[in-house]
Formats: structure tokens, C-alpha cells, sequence
């Protein structure tokens, strides 16, 4: 995750959202995007394309 968080080119982080709100750091950054309106579940990316 390290890498993918520091190296990313478009600010995109996927993953299951059930399981990283269990770790705290991650809950805690799931928490903070949702919270700024950066949280798209993949069926809402799917309608938008």
C-alpha cells in the first residue's frame, strides 16, 4: 500500500472499503475522503464511463 500511496499518478486508491475502515489509519483516510466528497463506490464509477 506504502508504494501505491506514494507513488500515485492520479490520486486513486482502490480497494475494499469494509476492510480498510478496520485498520485505523485507513479508516481514518476513508473517513477524510468521504468526508471531502472523494468516495465513489465502483458502481458509480461503472455508470459514469
Amino acid at each position: 500500500m506504502n508504494v501505491g500511496m506514494t507513488r500515485a499518478r492520479r490520486k486513486l486508491l482502490v480497494g475494499d472499503s469494509s476492510t480498510l475502515c478496520r485498520h485505523s489509519f485507513f479508516g481514518e483516510l476513508l473517513a477524510y475522503v468521504k468526508g471531502v466528497g472523494g468516495f465513489r463506490t465502483a458502481n458509480e464509477v461503472a455508470i459514469e464511463a
